[in-house]
């Protein structure tokens, strides 16, 4: 009896103890990394960065301040527009440093472009890092060689390029009510993205005998880079590339307006591309694609 009251006792404090955990905040190369934080922890952080606005900042520069959830609270704010500029302010930085991320991809396959035009072949590095960049964004081609070469050079390119935040964060908006959904905040999947036939993953509420479950991600940005990848991998988001393809080559900025329509056919809510644009010029998302991040000192 007293190992049953004992153990029901550490499970309590132990819920207890979980349920309230401390905020922890680490930095590393300049960027702050937050684990656990409450809203009003995250803003009093926000406020030592002057991160008060996700809109009109110095220089368009953003603080390098990630989360890895969603704050413990986040799902009792009650005021809509301030839960949504926070989901905004939150989404902002993970977003530009995925376009970061994918920068740097694809200055490696124009590098490599350039030595291809220069020599005519390929050295065995450069050969073996075009194929991952092929497998990695779902690229296949039977061809050998020189004529291999190529198509993944040219294929790759209109794949491998930055997506505006301002796409970025009104989908997930969209798809995850503004971070308020069960799915984003028990799961971190701001894209409702599913795993099939599998035991694995947060199990829907409803259509639970329809073979899928949402999947569960480690952290915010996990669940962006997801859907990064399949932005720049799924077939079906051709035309996209194609209008950023033609917008990139003005030099002009890459602006979400550009392409907001050609998103028709990728989400399964009804009148996506119209949302999409209402969202992004009601919130003036647009001037986050104008954005970089601020590393600290």
């Amino acid at each position: 009896m007293i190992k049953r009251l004992t153990l029901v006792l550490l499970i309590f404090f132990s819920f207890i103890i979980s349920a309230h955990a401390k905020i922890n905040i680490t930095t590393f190369n300049g960027i702050t990394y937050v684990e656990n934080a409450t809203v009003q922890e995250l803003e009093e952080l926000y406020k030592k960065h002057k991160y008060q606005r996700f809109h009109a900042l110095d220089d368009n520069a953003y603080p390098a301040i990630f989360l890895k959830t969603l704050p413990s609270d986040f799902g009792d704010i009650k005021s809509q527009k301030y839960r949504n500029e926070l989901f905004i302010r939150i989404l902002t930085p993970l977003a530009l440093k995925i376009n970061q991320e994918l920068q740097n991809e694809r200055n490696q396959l124009l590098q490599i472009e350039k030595s291809f035009n220069k020599n005519q072949t390929l050295n065995e590095f450069e050969a073996k890092r075009l194929d991952e960049l092929a497998k990695k964004y779902d690229f296949f081609t039977r061809d050998e060689k020189l004529d291999r070469y190529k198509k993944q050079i040219s294929n790759l390119k209109s794949r491998i390029n930055i997506i505006p935040p301002s796409i970025f964060i009104a989908a997930a908006a969209m798809e995850s009510n503004w971070g308020f959904s069960r799915v984003a905040l028990k799961a971190n999947s701001l894209y409702k993205e599913k795993v099939w036939f599998t035991n694995e993953g947060l199990e829907p509420l409803e259509n639970a005998n329809d073979g899928y479950r949402f999947r569960i991600f480690n952290s915010l940005i996990d669940s962006m880079r997801s859907f990064a990848l399949k932005f720049n991998s799924d077939i079906n988001y051709q035309p996209v590339w194609f209008a950023r393809e033609a917008k990139a080559s003005t030099k002009d900025p890459l602006l979400g307006e550009s392409m907001a329509y050609t998103l028709a056919n990728s989400s399964h809510l009804p009148n996506f591309a119209g949302i999409l644009t209402y969202t992004t010029a009601f919130y003036d998302l647009y001037s986050l694609d104008l954005g970089h991040l601020k590393i600290g000192e």
